[in-house]
C-alpha cells in the first residue's frame, strides 16, 4: 500500500472535486474553469454520489447509490452488500457518509439503518430500527451523521428524528426538538446537522425549518418561515449549514435559495435567484456548502451548478454544465 503523503499528492491532482485549484484560478480573475470527470468509465460504481470523505490517510470516499467507492488517485476500490455476510453493507443506496475521530467510516443507508466501516479490516457492524426495542435507531433511513466536539456521534434520520449513539452499549437515545408541534411536516426528517465555534448543533430538516440545539441542556430553538415576516427563514427546507471563518453562519434551503441569520436578533438575510440579476446566486435549491482554506464560499445547487460567492462584491459567480463542452 502507497504510504499516506504518496496517496493525498495523487488525489489532489487527479481528483475532479480540487475545490482549492478551482478557488485559486476564479480568484485569478479567469473566466473558464476546467473540470475533470471522474464516472463509470474509470470503475465509480454509480454516478449518483451524495457524500464525499477524504479520509486521515488522504483517500476519498464516496457514497453512491450502488455502494461505497475509496478512489487512491489511481483506481476506485467499491464495497457493496454481500447477501448472507453480515460484515458487508446492510444496502448499496447510501444517503451519509462520515469519518470520525478514530478513523471509522459512518454510513447511512436508505431503509436499511446506520453502518460503521473500518478502513482497516472492511468489516461493517449494522445498527437498525426494531419496534420492540426502545433503545434502537428511531428511523432506518439515516441521512446525516456528526461527530461533536465532545465525541458524541449525532444521527440524522428521515422519518426518527435526531438520535445520539453510545458506541460503547450500541444503545440510541432520542432527542425531540421542539418549537413545532410533532405532526408537522418534515419535523422529524433530519437533513443535516452543523457544530458551531460555540458548541451548539444547528439542524436542518425536509420541512421542520432550522433547529438550534444544545446538545449539553438538550434545549432547541425551531426557526420556521413565516410570510408575514420578511426576516423570517424563506423555506422550511433546510439542506445544508455552514459557519465560515468569519463566524458567519450560511443556511442553505431547498426552495429559498442561501440565507444569513444573524443568531443575536434570530433575523435572517436572504440571497436569491433572480434572471434579471447575473450577479445573484443561480438557482434557488441548495444542496451543499463548502468553504476551502482560503476562505472562498461554495454552494451546490440542484439544478443551478456551481457558485462561488465574492465576498468583496456580493456577488456569485456560476460555473455550469455546457453540454457543446
Amino acid at each position: 500500500m502507497q504510504s499516506s503523503a504518496r496517496v493525498l499528492i495523487v488525489v489532489r491532482r487527479a481528483l475532479i472535486i480540487a475545490i482549492s485549484s478551482v478557488a485559486a484560478v476564479a480568484l485569478a480573475g479567469q473566466d473558464r474553469i476546467d473540470f475533470d470527470r471522474l464516472s463509470l468509465e474509470q470503475g465509480l460504481s454509480q454516478s449518483i454520489i451524495e457524500q464525499i470523505v477524504q479520509d486521515q490517510k488522504g483517500f476519498m470516499w464516496f457514497a453512491t447509490e450502488d455502494g461505497l467507492n475509496r478512489f487512491d488517485g489511481y483506481r476506485f476500490s467499491v464495497f457493496k452488500n454481500v447477501p448472507g455476510d453480515p460484515d458487508s453493507l446492510s444496502y448499496n443506496e447510501l444517503k451519509a457518509l462520515y469519518e470520525d475521530r478514530a478513523g471509522i467510516l459512518w454510513v447511512g443507508i436508505f431503509e436499511s439503518g446506520l453502518n460503521s466501516f473500518d478502513p482497516a479490516t472492511e468489516k461493517v457492524v449494522r445498527y437498525r430500527h426494531d419496534d420492540d426495542d426502545p433503545a434502537s435507531l428511531a428511523g432506518d433511513t439515516v441521512r446525516c451523521i456528526l461527530e461533536d466536539r465532545s465525541g458524541r456521534l449525532w444521527i440524522g434520520t428521515q422519518d426518527g428524528g435526531l438520535d445520539r449513539l453510545d458506541r460503547e452499549t450500541g444503545e440510541f437515545s432520542h432527542h425531540l426538538l421542539g418549537g413545532a408541534p410533532p405532526t408537522s411536516a418534515g419535523f422529524d426528517d433530519i437533513r443535516v446537522i452543523f457544530q458551531d465555534r460555540d458548541g451548539v448543533l444547528w439542524i436542518g430538516t425536509n420541512g421542520g425549518g432550522l433547529v438550534r440545539f444544545d446538545p449539553d441542556s438538550g434545549v432547541s430553538t425551531r426557526y420556521l418561515s413565516d410570510l408575514q415576516d420578511p426576516h423570517s427563514l424563506s423555506d422550511d427546507r433546510v439542506f445544508a449549514i455552514l459557519e465560515d471563518h468569519t463566524g458567519t453562519l450560511w443556511i442553505g434551503t431547498y426552495g429559498g435559495g442561501l440565507e444569513i441569520l444573524d443568531r443575536a436578533t434570530g433575523r435572517f438575510t436572504h440571497h436569491r435567484s433572480d434572471p434579471e440579476d447575473p450577479t445573484a446566486i443561480s438557482y434557488d435549491l441548495v444542496k451543499a456548502l463548502f468553504e476551502d482554506h482560503e476562505g472562498t464560499l461554495w454552494i451546490g445547487t440542484d439544478g443551478g451548478g456551481l457558485n462561488q460567492f465574492d465576498r468583496d462584491s456580493g456577488a456569485f459567480i456560476s460555473y455550469r454544465h455546457d453540454p457543446t463542452d
